[in-house]
């Protein structure tokens, strides 16, 4: 059990995270290494560092074990997204704390599970418990940006390999209600870029073949199969088995580009779209969209063309049907928290995926419930309440993932 200078050591070092200023375009990683080392001294756990490249870096802490069981690998990403201070109640790398309220960038997304992580193993060292799986705690960057020089990079290395991982948590998401969320997979990535061409002229003439009647298709086309998955996500929801928005494709148009002058028809528009596929929808989705440039109205082939800004493939899906000890574990753990579950696609992109795409089995759970899901947005806070609810939790499942 814990106590107050215990819930106020965690809750500093938790302030202490949000205050490196780790904001993408230009995280201070060499600051929040500095952290992650003072930190594994400070509980007495094994500590390196494993370079990725010139200037991205992955921090392993290491509590070891005498065992040669398959490893537990506790997840987390060091790097936050931009904020719009002029939008914040307080400045948003500060971890000021209003009313409870932990706020700052990062506070859910993610750096408050990389804080329970180490809070749990201080209070499992407390209490003189010795862990039967070796267990390793990742610091990642990049995770925000697609996890290219991060995370995917990273899997490819044998320092990854010599891990040994036989179980993997990662990031999920809060829950506005008293339910937690628990992801056994993410939707598969599609950033993709239209680019269609078409004649010029004066602005007064009624031409032929324009780019614009051609992103008209393709907008018409993208929209409709958007609005077909809304549908059918809303009306699954009067069935006994309702949908959820990891099991349907979005499909979002996000940029729009072209012209270069109010008189003068433009020759091309670009068109940006970022799309999120269902499990087993990929194969479906990408013939979807070969479709769609093959019928573009056009005179020449070359007038359409798509690109793959970020195809990220199949997504692997964490199996969760078939018996397995650390699902029966994660299972238990839950009925003895009294923590209400509900198991679904993690809507967006994690690093789990990467690991997943190895063959490793990974849950993504963040214990947070009764709180305003605000990742990415202005404002983010946790409460200090849940948070170290949160950590108590990661005590009770760490324990019983190590025990055997």
């Amino acid at each position: 059990m814990s106590d107050k200078k215990d819930d106020q050591v965690a809750i500093q070092r938790f302030v202490e995270y949000i205050q490196v200023k780790t904001v993408q375009p230009e995280p201070d990683y060499d600051g929040a290494l500095k952290f992650l080392k003072n930190y594994a001294q400070e509980l007495g756990l094994e500590y390196r560092v494993i370079t990725l490249d010139e200037s991205r870096h992955v921090a392993v802490l290491t509590w070891p074990s005498s065992s040669v069981e398959k490893t537990i690998l506790l997840n987390s990403h060091i790097d936050v997204v931009p904020v719009f201070e002029e939008n914040w109640i307080v400045p948003p790398f500060s971890g000021e704390i209003l009313d409870g309220k932990i706020y700052g960038r990062g506070t859910q997304d993610m750096k408050c599970v990389g804080i329970q992580y180490l809070e749990a193993i201080r209070r499992l060292k407390a209490e003189n418990y010795v862990p039967k799986r070796t267990i390793h705690c990742l610091f990642v960057p990049d995770e925000e940006i697609g996890g290219v020089r991060g995370m995917k990079k990273f899997v490819t290395l044998s320092e990854f390999k010599e891990l040994n991982i036989g179980f993997a948590l990662d990031e999920g998401l809060a829950s506005e209600d008293d339910v937690y969320q628990v992801y056994h997979g993410d939707r598969a990535v599609n950033w993709i870029q239209f680019v269609v061409k078409g004649n010029t002229g004066h602005g007064s003439r009624l031409i032929e073949n324009t780019a614009a009647e051609k992103a008209q298709f393709i907008l018409n086309e993208m929209l409709k199969y958007r609005a077909d998955e809304k549908e059918r996500l809303e009306k699954s929801q009067t069935t006994d088995k309702p949908l959820q928005l990891g099991n349907i494709t979005t499909v979002n148009l996000t940029k729009i580009a072209g012209g270069v002058q109010q008189n003068v028809v433009p020759d091309q528009y670009s068109l940006w779209f970022d799309c999120r596929i269902r499990p087993n929808g990929y194969d479906s989705f990408k013939q979807f969209l070969q479709d769609v440039v093959r019928r573009v109205p056009k005179q020449n082939d070359n007038e359409a063309e798509l690109i793959f800004i970020q195809d990220s493939g199949p997504a692997a899906i964490t199996d969760v049907e078939s018996p397995s000890w650390w699902l029966q574990i994660f299972r238990q753990t839950c009925e003895e928290m009294k923590c209400k579950t509900n198991w679904t696609i993690f809507p967006a992109a994690t690093d789990g995926r990467y690991l997943r795409d190895c063959g490793y089995p990974v849950i993504g759970f963040s214990p947070i419930i009764n709180t305003p899901v605000l990742l990415h947005d202005h404002n983010e806070y946790l409460h200090q309440d849940v948070f170290l609810r949160g950590i108590e939790i990661y005590v009770k499942l760490i324990a019983n993932l190590t025990s055997q």
